[in-house]
C-alpha cells in the first residue's frame, strides 16, 4: 500500500509547465504583434543568407568556380 505522508517530487512537472508557458509566451509575441512580425522577417532572411552562403561554399568547392559567381546565381534562384 502507498504511503499517502510521503511527498513526491514534482519538480519535473513544474519545469515542464514553466517552460511551456515561457515558450507559448515567445511564441504569442512573435506570431501576434507586429514588431514580433519583424523579429521573423529579419530572422528568415538572416537564415537564408547564410545559407545561400554556406549552398556556395560547398559547390564552390565541388565545381571549382568561384564563390562570388555561385552566390550571384543563388541570389537570382532564391529570393
Amino acid at each position: 500500500m502507498k504511503n499517502p505522508f510521503k511527498k513526491e517530487d514534482n519538480t519535473g512537472l513544474i519545469v515542464a509547465v514553466a517552460a511551456g508557458a515561457a515558450l507559448a509566451g515567445v511564441l504569442a509575441y512573435l506570431f501576434l504583434t507586429e514588431s514580433g512580425g519583424e523579429v521573423i522577417k529579419s530572422v528568415k532572411h538572416k537564415l537564408k543568407d547564410e545559407a545561400k552562403d554556406q549552398a556556395s561554399g560547398i559547390v564552390s568547392a565541388k565545381t571549382g568556380v568561384k564563390k562570388k559567381n555561385v552566390k550571384k546565381v543563388a541570389d537570382h534562384i532564391v529570393k
